[in-house]
């Protein structure tokens, strides 16, 4: 394995992992709006701030997951090793399905505890759906679960879709 084709691994495994985790900030700021306040100005700043928050989000997706070449390119990641490359004989995809696959158990095991407990919460204190900020957090666990479970049954899916650029740019140099 090259120098640059692990640092291309790397950096798709952390754009993937800073994504997922991104979803925990992006559902608590969007429950904090005070939607009843009079000040329109204060609520659209909130607004504004997440509309901020998901673009440096996506652009960092973009450069992470399917510009990784580039970036690695940019900050000069492959220069300045000894040797040209590492000696391990796996693939990219394989690499790349344990590291989806891992995400995928780590959310699952981490939404899965904290979406019983704001469950048990919930009918403990027989909030209504409308008022409650447990429900929030509910259906942000719930949708948590399911993407992580989705991301352990489907890697294969994942990994073609992460990979699909680095397709494109290995058929256009050879």
């Amino acid at each position: 394995m090259s120098i640059k084709t692990f640092w291309t691994i790397l950096i798709k495994i952390l754009g993937i992992w800073l994504i997922l985790e991104s979803l925990s900030v992006l559902s608590s700021a969007f429950w904090l709006i005070p939607w009843d306040t009079p000040f329109a100005e204060f609520i659209l700043a909130i607004i504004g701030i997440i509309v901020l928050t998901l673009a440096i989000y996506g652009i960092i997706l973009w450069l992470f997951v399917f510009k990784s070449s580039w970036l690695i390119d940019k900050l000069r990641l492959d220069k300045g090793f000894t040797e040209e490359k590492i000696d391990l004989n796996v693939q990219r995809s394989t690499v790349l399905t344990i590291a989806v696959i891992v995400i995928g158990g780590i959310m699952l095991i981490d939404s899965f505890p904290a979406l019983c407990r704001q469950i048990f919460i919930f009918i403990k204190q027989k909030y209504s759906y409308i008022d409650s900020p447990v429900y929030s957090q509910i259906i942000f666990n719930g949708v948590k679960a399911v993407i992580g479970f989705l991301l352990i049954t489907n890697n294969r899916t994942v990994v073609n879709f992460i990979d699909k650029e680095t397709i494109k740019e290995q058929e256009k140099t050879e």
